[in-house]
Formats: structure tokens, sequence, C-alpha cells
């Protein structure tokens, strides 16, 4: 086949999308259309390195928007490596985000990522495609990747030779790859973190009324090995959300990205336990706190930054109430907020968990214990401070008010610190099971404190 003909075929399969970007904003009736091309000079668009940057742009947008988009599609031709991505958002906001990630993701000069939306023809009142421009959002023209002059100007003229722009390609690419792999091996540390702190706060003795090696607790569905199982199924997912933190995007972005991990992390869990949650409250919580962790790191920001970055990742958490009258099923968290107006831990996460970040996470570090007993110790530290929603579920407001009460005897008489303290513990731990006592909620924070004192350790002393 000679030139031309392969001229005229990227020319017709440029008409074919053009057509076709038409053809799906009518017929799904999105408000708008991203489409991703990439940026390679000549009609070869096709290679290793330019179908890679294409996926990982798609990916991108997958992930970041998942909530907003209707439909995608992505596929190759003589254009190269194509997507399409139909939103039901207005084509001006879309544009916004595609900017966004032009500008700030290392692969985002090398694609174009235009937006699409339908216009009613006033002369002939038919709808017409019509394609979204920087002007819309009052920016300026997009600069040459290689130089600071207008990218259509550099475009039209020629500036810059193949070999130039290609090397360019192959620039951004190794920059890509080193960062990601940083950005893996991270996510992986902090997932094999959490993983352990599960471990390890299920294997906390005495747990006063949850699972631990030796007993079931007050529960009779599960096992320690019910929670073995399920933090294996867990982890994975755990390191999905660290990479979605470790990122450009805004807080919030990133937690609406989580929040679709979080729902496949869910099915897991089910999956490996048979259908026993012994996990959920841990998921959710556990995931906002370690993806804040990867944005931390991924910014360069201190310690105590990760405080705000939960905050600010959850500032409209509690809109997940505003329908509760509404629901004819409600979580346990929304029986609760219908019932005693506890926000539960969506007002902890809120609020960037005080409860651990202000109190007990200081105990924590300074503590003389070791171990069970460190463990078990800051297990009483949270029960006589947090309105467990798992115990109120289980038994009543006035058992937790009795619970939170019985912990703090223990802890003046020194807790796991004096004989004394220790035995009265091993006491509350047989009235726990006896009474049916479950401190759930509790036993999640504990295993977040056990997770902050590991990155603590590892990534901020």
């Amino acid at each position: 086949m000679n030139e031309m003909e392969r001229i005229g075929l990227f020319l017709d399969a440029r008409e074919r999308r053009v057509y076709h970007q038409e053809e799906l904003l009518q017929s799904l009736k999105g408000l708008s259309l991203a489409t991703v091309r990439v940026n390679y000079p000549g009609i070869d668009k096709s290679n290793y390195i330019t179908d890679f940057i294409g996926k990982v742009i798609c990916d991108e947008i997958s992930i970041f928007h998942k909530k907003q988009i209707i439909f995608s599609e992505e596929y190759k031709n003589e254009e190269g490596y194509i997507g399409h991505f139909i939103f039901n958002v207005d084509y001006k906001v879309i544009k916004k985000a595609m900017i966004n990630l032009e500008e700030n993701h290392i692969l985002g000069r090398c694609v174009d990522l235009d937006v699409y939306y339908l216009d009613k023809n006033e002369r002939f009142g038919l709808e017409e495609i019509k394609g979204a421009s920087r002007s819309d959002l009052n920016l300026p023209p997009r600069k040459c990747f290689i130089c600071n002059e207008e990218a259509r100007v550099c475009s039209r003229a020629q500036s810059h030779t193949i070999e130039e722009i290609k090397k360019f390609f192959e620039d951004k690419f190794n920059q890509y790859e080193e960062w990601n792999s940083k950005r893996q091996q991270l996510s992986y540390e902090l997932s094999q973190y959490a993983l352990k702190a599960m471990i390890e706060e299920v294997s906390t003795m005495p747990s006063f009324g949850l699972v631990s090696p030796g007993t079931k607790g007050s529960h009779k569905d599960m096992d320690f090995y019910t929670f073995m199982d399920s933090s294996f199924a867990i982890a994975p997912f755990l390191k999905e959300m660290a990479e979605a933190g470790y990122t450009y995007h805004d807080e919030k972005e990133v937690f609406q990205a989580i929040r679709h991990i979080g729902i496949r992390c869910e099915e897991s869990m089910f999956k490996a336990t048979k259908g026993v949650n012994t996990h959920k409250g841990m998921i959710f919580l556990l995931g906002i706190v370690v993806t804040a962790t990867a944005k931390a790191l991924y910014e360069g920001d201190s310690f105590e930054r990760i405080e705000d970055i939960i905050k600010n990742m959850c500032s409209e958490i509690l809109d997940d109430f505003k329908e509760v009258n509404n629901k004819k099923s409600l979580t346990h968290g929304e029986k609760l907020y219908k019932e005693y107006g506890f926000t539960g831990i969506r007002g902890e996460v809120k609020a960037g968990i005080p409860v651990v970040f202000k109190e007990v996470f200081a105990e924590f570090l300074s503590s003389p214990l070791k171990g069970h007993e460190l463990f078990a110790q800051t297990l009483l530290e949270l029960m006589a401070r947090v309105e467990d929603s798992t115990i109120v579920h289980r038994q009543s407001i006035d058992k937790l008010k009795e619970i939170q009460q019985e912990a703090k005897i223990i802890l003046e008489n020194g807790g796991f610190n004096s004989p004394s303290g220790r035995k009265m513990a091993f006491d509350f731990e047989e009235k726990c099971i006896k009474e049916n006592v479950s401190p759930g909620g509790s036993a999640d924070l504990l295993a977040l404190i056990i997770f902050l004192s590991e990155i603590y350790n590892k990534y901020y002393k």
C-alpha cells in the first residue's frame, strides 16, 4: 500500500469517527462527549508507546469520572488509540476536567481531549455537534508541548521535526513509567500496612466481645479464620485506593473514585466470607485513611496534613443522609441516624477523625505497653470515648453509655498498666460476651491507629 492510499484510509477513519461522535451524542442523549486521541506525528499512529498512552488516559477518565459517565468505548484504527466517553454533565464542566487532565497528568500533553456537545441550529431547527474550546471557559489557547508558542501555530508552521516530537513522547513515557513504579510500590506498602493492622486488631486479646484467636466473642456467624479470609480479600482493593490517592486530582474527586472501588471491595469481602459482614465499616474507614495517606505522600505533606485531607475528602459525606426518610431499605448507620441522630463514622470522617488524631494516637505512640496489651488498652480508650454504633445497633443507647462508663473505670484503675486493671479488663471481656456486646466501631478505629503508627514510623519519624 502506497502512502497516498494510507493517507486515504487515515482520512476515512477520521470521517467515520466524527460521524460516530454525533451518533453517540444523539442516540445516548448525553450532555457531552469527550474523545481521547494521541497527538503522535505522521500517519503511523499506533505503536507500543502511543497505545499505552491512550489506554492510561482512558483509564484515568474512567476512574475519576465514573459517576458521570453513561457510556464509554475504546478502540484502535488508522487514527491510533481512540476513546469515547459520554457524560451526563454539561460540556463546560467536562471541558474543564479534560483541561485539568491535559495540564497535570504526566502524559496529558501527549493527547488531545476534545469535548463535544449538541447545539440547536437556529436557522434549520436541527441539532448539530459542536466542539467546546478553551475560550468557552475564558482560558488561553493550549501551548505547544515543546516550546511556549500556541500549539496550533506550531502545528501549522511545522516548527518542530517529527524526531523532536517522537523524542518528547519517549521521554514522557519513561517519566510516567518511573512515576508509576514509585506509585505501585508505595500503594503496595500502604495496603500491606493496612492488612497488618487488620490482622493485629483481630488478634487482640482480650477484645471485649470482638472475635479474637481465642474466642468468637459475641458473634455466632464468624470466627478468627473468617476475619483472615476477609482481610486478605480486602487488601488488593486498598492498594487500588492508594493508587487513586497518589494523584494531582483534588480530594473530592479522589473520594468519588474510591467509593466505586469500595463497592467492589465489599463484594470481594462477602464472597470470601460467604455472606458474613466482617469488615464493611473497616473498608470504609481504612480505605479513606489509606487514600488520604497516599495523597499526603504524593503532595509531600506532613503527617498532620492527613487529617485535613480526610476532612476535604469527606466534607459532603453527610449528604448520604438527605434521603433517609424516603428510603424503604436502610443501612445500620441510616437507621441509627433516623432514630437517634447518630452520624456515626460518617460524622467522624467529616470531622477528620478527631478521636484518633487529637486524642488516642499520641497515647498509643507514647505508651510503655507493647503488643496485645497495648492494643487492648487502646481498645478500652476508644470504647470509653466513641459513640460506637455497633453497640447501639446490637443493644441500645443505654447499653453504650454503660459500656463507656465501665471502660473509663478500668482505665482509671490503670488498665493494662496495673494488675488490678488487667483483672478488671478480663472480667469486662466476659461481661461483654455474656451480654452480646461487640464494639465493632472501636475495633475499626483500633486498626486505623495501628496502621497510622506503621506509616508514621515508616515515612514521617
